[in-house]
């Protein structure tokens, strides 16, 4: 069974404070550690919008989550002009001198990727298979 969340988030400095709180459905929907992987991925995705992208308090970040199946799509999108991914998202070193945004979801996310002219970051998480049962009863 397959279960869809959507958010559109103001942006400014309580954006990322905003999109923890709406994914608070999802410890009823997944284990506590998928959980706080999405809520810290997306921290981090949130943080970058409004550091890069300078997505402000007039404008709006789209949040969609999606639980399907064998795994977890979560989209962060600003409307931005989106950027290239860096080839080395997963080194330690680069992180220190840009953030540690792209090192986390490199390290905790099993897919990932960026769509340039839409400003939109996409992450895929994995479920185990007593997650997916366990969806399929909470819906």
């Amino acid at each position: 069974m397959s279960r869809e969340l959507s958010f559109e988030l103001t942006g400014g400095p309580y954006a990322v404070t905003a999109a923890r709180l709406a994914l608070s459905e999802l410890d009823d929907l997944l284990d506590e550690s998928t959980a706080f992987d999405i809520r810290l991925l997306v921290s981090e995705l949130v943080t970058n919008s409004v550091r890069h992208a300078e997505v402000g308090p007039e404008d709006s970040i789209q949040l969609n989550v999606a639980l399907e199946g064998e795994n977890v799509r979560v989209e962060v999108v600003d409307y931005g002009p989106g950027f290239e991914p860096p080839a080395e998202a997963g080194d330690s070193e680069d992180a220190r001198d840009r953030g540690w945004g792209l090192f986390f979801v490199t390290q905790l996310a099993d897919r990932w990727g960026v769509e340039r002219g839409n400003g939109r970051v996409w992450f895929e998480i994995d479920r185990e298979p007593d997650q997916q049962a366990d969806a399929g009863q909470a819906a």
